[in-house]
């Protein structure tokens, strides 16, 4: 019996050693493909920056706490700024939240820049003086340069009060504040997030037509 010819064996053995190799090139090259993909499309991903605001007491820390999920009984009032990050349809939205009360209002001003869209929160079962106030201090923050035409979600609160206006009624205390710029009013429940996930779903919708 003759002997096996090592020079016939020898190419064979190096061609699958070559193959193997370029198979694992290949298959390298379209996991970096689809990593590059997926890293795209994190990088890609709209995201918004949105100021939430109001007077003190009327519910801001209570509404975004309900909204992801934590706990609201014994909230303590927000006395600089709080953020909360979570996704709105498709996109990721960081809303920062700054206190009420007035040593803190002062320096609302200060977060203005490279905002998207506004939360303003009032108060439905409010006494005539607040609502002015309320008005007041949202008229001062839409006049600001900074936030200029940026749509602004009006979200309502103890609506559970005997004492309540009605949702119709509030709109139109706050229909002249607003001069052509796009808003919608959502009430705020405790307990449930309904109304304002609602709310900044379609805040979302008047940030991507604004853009």
């Amino acid at each position: 019996m003759s002997k096996p010819n090592k020079l016939l064996i020898m190419p064979s053995f190096l061609e699958s050693i070559q193959f193997g190799l370029a198979a694992c090139c290949i298959g390298l090259g379209k996991c970096c493909q689809w990593m590059q993909c997926q890293k795209s499309q994190v990088v890609s991903k709209e995201q918004y920056e949105v100021l939430c605001l109001g007077l003190k007491g009327v519910g801001k820390s209570t509404a975004l706490a309900s909204l992801v999920g934590e706990p609201i009984e014994n909230i303590e009032p927000t006395t600089g700024f709080n953020i909360k990050t979570l996704p709105v349809l498709e996109t990721t939205m960081n809303i920062k939240e700054l206190g009420g009360a007035e040593e803190v209002k002062i320096f609302w001003n200060k977060y203005f820049q490279g905002q998207h869209g506004i939360v303003f929160v009032v108060n439905a079962s409010a006494n005539e003086e607040e609502e002015e106030l309320s008005k007041e201090a949202l008229e001062a923050v839409l006049s600001d340069s900074a936030l200029k035409g940026l749509p602004c979600l009006i979200l309502v609160t103890h609506l559970d009060k005997p004492e309540c206006k009605t949702i119709k009624e509030i709109k139109e205390f706050l229909q002249g504040v607003f001069q052509g710029r796009k808003w919608i009013v959502k009430p705020f429940h405790p307990g449930s997030d309904e109304g304002i996930r609602q709310g900044l779903e379609a805040l979302v919708h008047l940030m991507m037509h604004s853009e």
